[in-house]
């Protein structure tokens, strides 16, 4: 198993936790935002970072296919849970 793909594993790992669990703080006037769900990602995106990194130095300068398939969809889901969380409802 390459290093980089246990940051990898994290972020998503990060990212699927937002789905499961959740800490709601009010805004006023009934309103809500999901803080622990932010904190999470915030989290989650620092470990994307350093695996794309590591990816990068280990293959010379450009990481392998799989690993840009997979980080950009681990991207787009952490988007997704982010906006959910941060969204006042």
């Amino acid at each position: 198993m390459p290093p980089f793909l246990l940051q990898l594993l994290i972020a998503l790992a990060l990212a699927g936790l937002t789905f499961l669990v959740s800490y709601p703080l009010a805004l006023g006037d009934g309103r809500r935002v999901d803080v622990l769900d932010a904190f999470l990602l915030v989290f989650a995106l620092v470990n994307l970072r350093l695996g794309w990194s590591a990816a990068n130095g280990a293959s010379g300068g450009r990481a392998p296919a799989w690993f840009v398939v997979l980080g950009l969809g681990t991207a787009a889901l952490i988007t997704y849970a982010m906006i959910h969380a941060l969204t006042p409802r």
